[in-house]
């Protein structure tokens, strides 16, 4: 259970910053840019690419609703940790990746990381700033859909050794309400499994909006719902990724 709920909960930290978009033009980096304006411009967005933040949630992974409490640590675009209490810790650091759990620590295996690093690069196009900086994403409007009710416009971003990873903007309001990519699930052999994130509440912290409440599913599947708390920006010391010795 705990290689299951250490995956699903890893992929909640991924819309802890978002934008939102303009519905309107054919040109997808310009969506985006606009997103980034509206939600306090780059440099607010650009404090949370290091952050920490609380969150509360219940994992379905297994069926019956298992709760949880997580406390992250995050510096994009490549550092990475969550503290799931009384269960485990995940850490994500650069080509490294461990995971601890009664006192033991071990190493991530090389398709347990390419998982995890798939799924911080999907974050990473979600947190929409490196989208508009970075050239090398290729980014194009993909139309309009339903999300639930609401109508939504699409933007598509793919990028080499990245997950090609779909926007939805609520044509009303022009914020991010879903996000979709493909990955690889460690408890199913590393099958590939379809991602959705549904993101919601959007409240503003230290000037920039961000979504407080997610419904991730898998494969069409629900699989972790949860609300985040306490966002802060700013540095996080390198020590905070350091892999532990074993007790």
């Amino acid at each position: 259970m705990r290689r299951f709920l250490c995956t699903a909960i890893a992929l909640s930290v991924l819309l802890s910053w978002t934008g939102s978009a303009h519905s309107g033009g054919d040109d997808g980096r310009a969506i985006v840019a606009k997103s980034v304006e509206v939600c306090g411009g780059a440099a607010k967005l650009n404090k949370f690419h290091a952050c920490t933040f609380t969150e509360k949630g219940t994992y379905y992974g297994l069926g019956e609703g298992l709760p949880y409490t997580g406390k992250y640590a995050v510096h994009r675009p490549s550092q990475f940790k969550m503290e799931i209490e009384g269960v485990f810790t995940m850490c994500v650091n650069g080509d490294t990746g461990w995971t601890s759990a009664a006192g033991m620590v071990k190493d991530m295996t090389k398709e347990e990381l390419a998982a995890e690093q798939t799924n911080q690069r999907a974050g990473e196009i979600s947190s929409l700033v490196p989208v508009v900086k970075n050239k090398m994403f290729e980014v194009k409007a993909a139309g309009s859909a339903k999300v639930g009710d609401t109508d939504a416009v699409v933007v598509e971003v793919s990028r080499k050794d990245y997950p090609t990873t779909k926007l939805y903007f609520d044509k009303k309001t022009n914020l991010l309400i879903r996000a979709e990519w493909k990955s690889k699930a460690p408890d199913l052999k590393f099958q590939e499994v379809a991602m959705e994130m549904t993101v919601s509440n959007y409240k503003e912290v230290e000037g920039a909006k961000m979504p407080h409440t997610f419904v991730l599913k898998r494969d069409g599947k629900r699989f972790v719902e949860a609300e985040m708390s306490d966002m802060k920006s700013g540095h996080v010391d390198a020590k905070t990724f350091a892999k532990p010795a074993s007790k």
